[in-house]
Formats: structure tokens, sequence, C-alpha cells
């Protein structure tokens, strides 16, 4: 099958296609390299970067890791994946366009370090379940998945929940940090061994995170969720 047959016939495959690859293209990898700040990557470390889009998870990480294998759904962003790794001239990486769950069925117990990175806002609850078990058995006893994601509580979030101001048609699920650890929970981690932390936005909304240590209401300024699950 095609790349346009197969939008044609996956609705969610032509929403992460096109001009939505584009836009994704224009964000500033710095965005990805904060985050690898806060992973345990050793340099012999197999990456799985699932949902890896056009690939920033293996330019963020400069080379540190021993295999990395990038999958994703959409051909367009497999494409554009492929493309930058070979203009930087990266090594020791492959891109899969396929669906998660069966490429985890094919590495059991495989990898050390898996990313989800702004990704579960865009699955409902009963997917991400099937997926994040795949994630879960696809790595190593005591490997690690890592997990970043809006965070339901942050203000522009609820005001998006209620219509005040528009979502992106791609975030359809979008969960606050006990929503998303129940999550995890349900496909098979130990609730003791997730660890959810409330992180800064990005753009400039990252300047409202100082509040978030505030009683009572500070919920409602910490933008991003960071979660790191052992499995």
């Amino acid at each position: 099958m095609n790349a346009d047959d197969q939008k044609a016939l996956d609705p969610g495959v032509a929403l992460h296609s096109g001009d939505y690859v584009e836009r994704y293209n224009a964000k500033p990898l710095h965005r990805v390299r904060n985050l690898v700040r806060r992973m345990a990557v050793a340099e012999d470390a197999k990456v799985a970067d699932f949902a890896c889009g056009n690939g920033m998870l293996l330019h963020a990480l400069g080379g540190k890791y021993r295999t990395y294998d990038g999958v994703d759904f959409s051909p367009d962003f497999i494409a554009s994946a492929n493309a930058w790794a070979e203009r930087e001239g990266c090594s020791n990486y492959r891109f899969h366009c396929c669906d998660i769950r069966d490429f985890c069925g094919r590495l059991p117990g495989h990898f050390d370090v898996a990313a989800t990175l702004d990704f579960s806002e865009h699955v409902d609850d009963a997917l991400a379940i099937e997926i994040y078990t795949a994630i879960r058995r696809s790595l190593r006893p005591g490997g690690r998945l890592y997990l970043h994601t809006p965070n339901l509580d942050f203000f522009m979030e609820r005001a998006k929940q209620i219509g005040i101001i528009p979502q992106f048609p791609e975030h359809i699920a979008v969960r606050n940090g006990n929503q998303t650890a129940a999550l995890l929970v349900a496909a098979g981690f130990d609730r003791a061994a997730i660890d959810v932390q409330t992180i800064a936005h990005y753009n400039i909304l990252k300047l409202v995170h100082p509040l978030s240590a505030m009683p009572g209401l500070g919920g409602w300024f910490a933008a991003r969720l960071w979660i790191a699950a052992t499995a």
C-alpha cells in the first residue's frame, strides 16, 4: 500500500501528514534537547522513539546511544525523518513506518529506553493502553519509558476542554498526571515505578511555570507532564 492509499484509508494518518508534517518540521530542536537532559541514556543503550515524527529525538541525542529505532505510522513523517538523518550523517538508526504494537511484538525485552514525546494526547484510552502495554513488553527488565505530554490541569488546556479556545484537532485525549499514571498502570507498569513530574512549557508560556509552586492553585500553571516509568 502506498502513502496516498494509507492516508485515504486511515483518517489518523491523513491528520498527521502533509501540512502537519511541515509545521512540525519548523519546531525548534532545543525543545527536545531540553527533554533529553532529563533522560538517563547510556552510550550502549538501545533506544526506541515511538511516534517519532521527523526523528527530532535522534538529533537531540547527539549520537549518545548504541542503536536508535524510530517508529511512526505516517509515511510523510518517516520520509522527513529519513531525509533529515541522511543530511546530517546520523548513524546506527532505523526508521519504521508501521503500527507500534506490531513493531513491539517482534522485539520483546529488547530496548533499554523508550520515548513517547508529545504522543499520548493523540490516542484515546483504549488504544493507548494497548500501545503502552506493547511498549512495556518491548523493554528489558529495568528499562525506562519517558513520556512527555500536555497537562490537562494547565489553565490553557482547561480552557480548550470547555471550548473557550480551540483545541488542536490531533489532541483528542489530553490527560492530567493522575490519569496518565493510571493509564500506564492499566498497561502493566507498577505504580510505584512511575514518577510523575510537571515541567514548564517550551514556548512563551514557560514564564508562568514559577506559579506552579503556589499552594492549591499551582497545578493550573504546570503546562507539561514529564513521566518516567520503569519496566
